[in-house]
């Protein structure tokens, strides 16, 4: 290098700092790093020896990791080199392109490396986060199953007893006495409570051996005209899809429950008992024409617009026994068996809500291929 420049380096090197390595009065975070990054670069393209040259690319690594951290764009690094090295022609016209050029793309190599190793390990923090999450959803809806299923044996021989002494009981009192009367609201209770056992069997329990193919439009369409009898008059309940049939493996009464549970689920969610349900069936748009060896997945959509959920509650929305509901209006099983019984046939669920603009769940299921499910056309319901 020419004197000029080994004059430069003197004052960089020794006890004077670097003009980029001055910071005056208050300054933002980007301002500040992109200083480093000049002084970094006056480091390297003056560096006297190997030593100083690592210890100035070390210090790039370091601020490419700051960088990452503090999410600015990647696009922005090549702007701060870019600006360090007007700063640095600027400063010292002397230099040639020749005498620095090795060294002034060093440190913007150095800082992109360990900015794009930073990202790439906040990806699989992030990932591996997301999966820990789900095995320990998995775990704590599989133990609480497990303690379901125990209590639900245990209460349904504790049921059958009461019902059945009630009804001996019954025989003796006459049928308009006021013990029958008494007798039948015990009656009542035990059969609510025998309904309640059975949707805690049902989400601790494995699926049937014998899954069918069972054809979802159609299965959909006549469960819907069950629910518009029983759901309140302000809501309104419609269904859309392109699809004329689609098949999956499982068994009808499943399929059913999952709609009856998210329907219900999106009703008891309009306080005003006025709004719209609407249930959607299509092909999962992920996969495309060219997807010839196995038929794509359907997604089964139910939306409301009713007072939609926070972070906080879709995060427990699927625990067994969690509700929002005032006590005694709802046992907090529906979801649950729903995430049950999607889990059992091999699907997927995924929930969208925002507080105030409703919420969207989105079940993925297996679609039987065409080969697999003509034999069935004209003997499944």
């Amino acid at each position: 290098m020419s004197d000029s420049v080994n004059t430069a380096a003197t004052m960089l090197m020794g006890n004077t700092a670097a003009p980029t390595d001055h910071l005056q009065g208050t300054e933002s975070d980007q301002q500040s790093l992109a200083r480093r990054y000049a002084a970094l670069l006056h480091r390297a393209v003056f560096a006297r020896d190997a030593q100083s040259t690592e210890d100035a690319l070390a210090a790039a690594a370091n601020l490419g990791r700051d960088l990452m951290a503090r999410d600015v764009p990647l696009e922005e690094i090549g702007e701060m080199h870019h600006e360090a090295l007007s700063l640095l022609a600027r400063e010292h016209p002397e230099l040639t392109l020749a005498e620095v050029a090795g060294r002034v793309t060093m440190p913007l190599i150095e800082v992109s490396m360990a900015y794009s190793l930073a990202f790439r390990q906040q990806l699989e923090q992030r990932a591996q986060a997301a999966v820990n999450a789900r095995l320990e959803q998995s775990r704590r809806l599989e133990a609480i199953g497990t303690l379901a299923a125990g209590i639900a044996h245990d209460f349904n021989n504790l049921l059958g007893s009461i019902i059945g002494f009630s009804d001996l009981i019954g025989d003796d009192l006459p049928a308009d006495s006021s013990g029958q009367r008494y007798l039948e609201l015990v009656q009542q209770a035990s059969f609510r409570a025998r309904d309640l056992i059975s949707r805690m069997l049902t989400f601790a329990r494995e699926m049937s051996d014998h899954p069918e193919p069972v054809e979802l439009v159609a299965l959909i369409q006549d469960t819907l005209k069950l629910l518009q009898a029983s759901l309140p008059p302000g809501i309104a309940l419609s269904y859309e899809s392109p699809l004329e049939h689609a098949w999956v493996l499982a068994e009808a009464s499943q399929l059913q429950q999952i709609v009856m549970n998210l329907c219900i689920n999106a009703a008891d969610a309009m306080s005003n008992e006025h709004g719209s349900i609407r249930i959607g069936l299509e092909l999962a748009p992920a996969h495309h024409a060219s997807h010839q060896a196995t038929a794509p997945p359907l997604h089964l959509s139910v939306s409301d617009d009713g007072e939609g959920m926070s972070a906080e509650l879709r995060e427990r929305v699927f625990d067994p026994f969690f509700t929002t509901k005032e006590p005694g209006k709802g046992s907090g099983l529906g979801l649950s068996v729903v995430h049950g019984l999607v889990g059992k046939l091999g699907g997927r669920i995924d929930l969208q809500s925002t507080p105030g603009q409703g919420s969207r769940f989105i079940i993925e299921l297996p679609q039987l291929p065409p080969e697999a499910s003509g034999s069935h056309a004209e003997t499944t319901p």
